[in-house]
């Protein structure tokens, strides 16, 4: 598995006429890191990083990978910062602000890993079970460990079992 800084290491990879090429930065994205980059203009914290971090990979024609649970975890929380709060508050952001969060979002280049066919949502499990995960965030480690990519996360039990492997 990539190490967390060897992520941009490039591997050489034998095309099937037998010539070399470079293969391009891959990481698995979860939910809580991507948006602390799309948001880090309405937030603080280690936004910049995660900022950096994806500016960096897109720069180098990488790929950000999620499973497709990502896209729920991203449409509730730009839709609960673009609501207005229960105690009468303002939104943290505006609808256009919203509207225009979602178009820069829909042209990333993020792919969306397939439905989980039984064995995959097996190996999820177990990995919740085994690393004391949430099955949502087992489905991130599980993406990472099957494409053997980077996986970027804020979560501290799963960076730590990213780790383990």
């Amino acid at each position: 598995m990539a190490d967390n800084d060897d992520i941009f290491e490039r591997e050489i990879i034998i095309d099937a006429d037998g010539n070399e090429e470079d293969s391009l930065p891959v990481a698995v994205v979860d939910a809580s890191y991507f948006l602390s980059a799309v948001l880090a203009d309405f937030t603080d914290g280690k936004s910049q990083e995660a900022s950096a971090f994806l500016t960096d990979l897109i720069g180098k024609n990488g790929q950000i990978v999620v499973p497709q649970l990502f896209w729920f975890e991203i449409g509730n929380v730009l839709a609960n910062a673009a609501r207005q709060k229960k105690d009468g508050s303002p939104a943290h952001i505006t609808k256009v602000q919203l509207a225009a969060l979602e178009r820069n979002i829909a042209d990333l280049p993020i792919y969306t890993d397939l439905q989980p066919n039984a064995e995959i949502r097996l190996r999820i499990r177990d990995i919740a079970l085994s690393e004391n995960l949430s099955y949502y965030d087992a489905a991130y480690l599980e993406l990472a460990r099957r494409d053997n990519v980077m996986l970027k996360t804020w979560d501290a039990d799963l960076q730590a079992a990213y780790k383990t492997v």
